[in-house]
């Protein structure tokens, strides 16, 4: 998959999306915001007209754009974008309003494969990107510490 993507040189996210969008005849709108204590610093919110990739804008520009390309991964991974507890309420509850669910639940994410995946694939294109001479910002670490 990664072989396939067009990862611009230097890499640039906006560029990448955008790329990506072309190919897929449908865009993807990167929403930078500030998250905060409890907070997700990433979501992806598939509507019928886009795809919007929201990412923590408070902290580096690696981990920026890793968080975003961690969202856009599930979109290449063909993920649903539910969150994992929503599966488990559709399939044990499924008269019971997902809300209540997540209540009971007392979760707002926790550990899926479909997160290690979607983390995998974010770190793979990272790396791919930072392999090449120009990339904006490097690190010698941070791709293997994303590892699990």
């Amino acid at each position: 998959m990664i072989r396939e993507l067009d990862i611009p040189t230097p890499f640039d996210l906006g560029e990448f999306a955008l790329r990506l969008g072309q190919k897929r005849n449908r865009p993807i709108r990167l929403c930078p915001f500030r998250s905060g204590p409890g907070v997700p610093c990433g979501a992806w919110v598939a509507t019928t007209e886009a795809d919007y990739v929201y990412y923590e804008q408070g902290t580096t520009r690696f981990h920026a754009n890793l968080i975003a390309l961690h969202e856009i991964a599930h979109i290449l991974l063909g993920h649903d974008g539910l969150p994992p507890w929503q599966h488990l309420a559709r399939r044990v509850a499924p008269d019971v309003h997902p809300a209540l669910v997540r209540l009971i639940l007392s979760r707002s994410a926790y550990v899926s494969p479909e997160e290690r995946d979607a983390e995998t694939l974010a770190s793979l294109i990272l790396h791919r990107a930072s392999s090449w001479p120009g990339m904006r910002e490097r690190s010698c670490t941070a791709v293997s510490r994303w590892r699990r």
